[in-house]
């Protein structure tokens, strides 16, 4: 075999291991882009239960409203629930726009980074919107707990009254550190396995 008989042999074995890495790297791609997609419909997925949720806890509150099962007698007493209305209207609206936000970024080979960048980024926001969403649901939660006591106050004396406020707001206080203690130890899969995504298509 001479030199340039070899040099064609080492230069069409060149060729097909790149046209081989060519093949897996387009068949890693189509993988981590199907892989995406599963992802992103399970965000999809976990925003249509929780606008469902939304929309019914919301149906139940005009509901509260319209048939006044507390015996409510004057307009501060309605304030909570009100409020707690028109916070699952803004909630509502935010998780609709987040699903369509969503659904409107295509997941393609050529643009699968970017895509996935921007749902990371989207995702991510709409978690942070939706924890201050949470925050003041706690807030108004208390509340609504003092609008079905304040009718009894004048019954219960300043002393008993305090303490019933008090030991209202401790509730709330712990409930709200022991949900985020929790929600702390539980990662978004879903944004943990885009991330990944995005991991593995930079190697």
């Amino acid at each position: 075999m001479d030199l340039e008989e070899l040099k064609l042999n080492w230069k069409s074995l060149d060729e097909k291991i790149m046209v081989s890495q060519k093949l897996n790297e387009k068949m890693i791609r189509s993988m981590l882009k199907d892989q995406s997609k599963s992802t992103v419909y399970k965000i999809r997925n976990r925003l249509r239960r929780l606008a469902l949720f939304f929309a019914f806890i919301f149906i139940l509150f005009i509901a509260i409203l319209a048939g006044n099962p507390f015996d409510y007698t004057h307009w501060y007493e309605y304030f909570p629930a009100v409020s707690y209305t028109l916070l699952l209207v803004a909630g509502l609206e935010i998780v609709v726009r987040e699903f369509f936000s969503v659904s409107k970024i295509t997941l393609e080979q050529n643009n699968l980074r970017e895509s996935l960048s921007r749902i990371i980024v989207l995702h991510a926001s709409y978690k942070t919107v939706m924890e201050r969403i949470w925050k003041i649901s706690l807030v108004i939660g208390f509340l609504l707990g003092i609008s079905l006591m304040v009718r009894n106050f004048e019954k219960y004396g300043l002393a008993k009254s305090l303490l019933f406020i008090v030991g209202n707001a401790v509730t709330v206080i712990l409930a709200y550190l022991l949900a985020k203690k929790i929600f702390k130890k539980i990662p978004d899969r879903n944004l943990e396995e885009l991330k990944t995504t995005i991991a593995e298509l930079d190697e």
